[in-house]
């Protein structure tokens, strides 16, 4: 269609580069921690063991939009946010693409009164908004159940989504409504109320007929549930993420705070401020000991200190006169050079903030004659 608009060869190789974070790696990502934690607390409740199945980054428009039901003129419409590849095969844009084929191969295995649980988790790629609870490459996870049609119905779903939420987002409560899609039937949009404002986390209904058919599978016997959820949000409300970017943020602090379910521990990426201080010191403080003295000096201002490190240690034998005498060093003292940052969780502090803090530092900590001390960086 000539109103595809094709993606960069090098930004198709980008894509296929970019970490899958549901991917099992070692240690795994809290995406994935998360998403096993789903699947595993659901069969606690009752539901099959899930069949987790994955597919190519790079799909057909077949796959992704045909066999699912958008109509011709609906693809051409999405294309603005589709990443195109050719005139046929796209970036996915939703881990259901790799749904059909394992519908095909489930119902060709399931027996009567028996449901099959598949599980497609992965990264997808869109054209989005940028804010904080999107980005160009989020990770979705679709939970299908194939059952005996006279199974599936409202109850199933809202109980399905009852305890898929309770594994994901314990205590977190969440409302629903109404939403078409084009493989369910009675589609509904869930959202949960998190404390700001709610957010959307899922999508589901029940299989549709239309769809069923389209597949070759027998409607009469076949029927079921269909669940995508988006595993970045899942994650940022399980942890108390601020933003979506942090997922994938390369700051030591905030992966360590990756590999857990853990609530989330506020980490600054604003603006930082370095100073290296000079100060006269009773000897042997450790810097356990030399950063209580800083946060209490700070004292409101203590969440502006984002490390101090001992950046080295001289005796007082070890120092010239004019070095004793600039910084104000006394007898039996040593002299410590202290490297602090300053950088706020919520905003960029001034210069003037910033100085005046590290002047209340210098005065608090240095022993020495009063007055003494100095920066080398100002």
């Amino acid at each position: 269609m000539n109103s595809k608009t094709l993606t960069p060869q090098t930004k198709i190789q980008s894509a296929l580069e970019i970490a899958d974070l549901t991917a099992n790696t070692h240690p795994p990502h809290a995406i994935r921690l998360l998403l096993d934690q789903v699947l595993d607390g659901i069969s606690k409740l009752g539901w099959p063991e899930a069949s987790l199945v994955t597919g190519p980054r790079i799909v057909s428009a077949e796959e992704n939009y045909g066999l699912l039901g958008y109509a011709n003129d609906e693809v051409t419409l999405g294309s603005a946010h589709t990443r195109w590849v050719s005139e046929k095969t796209l970036l996915r844009t939703q881990t259901t693409s790799c749904i059909p084929a394992a519908l095909q191969q489930a119902a060709r295995q399931r027996r009567t009164g028996e449901r099959v649980l598949i599980a497609s988790p992965g990264i997808t790629f869109r054209r989005d908004t940028r804010d904080r609870w999107h980005c160009a490459e989020p990770h979705q996870m679709d939970v299908w159940v194939l059952c005996d049609p006279e199974e599936a119905n409202s109850a199933l779903l809202l109980e399905l989504v009852r305890d898929v939420l309770a594994c994901a987002i314990p205590n977190m409560a969440w409302v629903h409504q109404d939403s078409p899609h084009h493989y369910t039937e009675a589609g509904i949009e869930v959202n949960a109320l998190a404390p700001e404002q709610p957010v959307e986390v899922l999508e589901c209904g029940m299989i549709a007929k239309s769809l069923l058919q389209r597949l070759a599978i027998d409607p009469h016997r076949h029927g079921g549930l269909a669940l995508g959820m988006g595993l970045d949000r899942l994650v940022m409300l399980r942890k108390g993420i601020p933003d979506i970017r942090l997922l994938r943020d390369p700051h030591p602090r905030v992966q360590a705070q990756m590999q857990d379910l853990l609530p989330w521990k506020p980490v600054s990426r604003l603006p930082s401020t370095r100073r290296d201080m000079s100060l006269a010191l009773s000897p042997g403080l450790s810097e356990e000991a030399i950063t209580e003295r800083i946060l209490a000096a700070a004292g409101a201002r203590a969440n502006w200190i984002e490390e101090v490190t001992v950046k080295g240690r001289w005796a007082e034998a070890e120092l010239p006169a004019v070095a004793r005498e600039r910084l104000g060093l006394l007898a039996g003292q040593e002299n410590v050079l202290l490297g602090i940052v300053l950088r706020d969780s919520s905003r960029s502090l001034s210069a003037q903030e910033g100085n005046s803090l590290y002047d209340d530092l210098q005065a608090a900590l240095h022993e020495g004659t009063p007055g003494g001390g100095y920066r080398l960086n100002p």
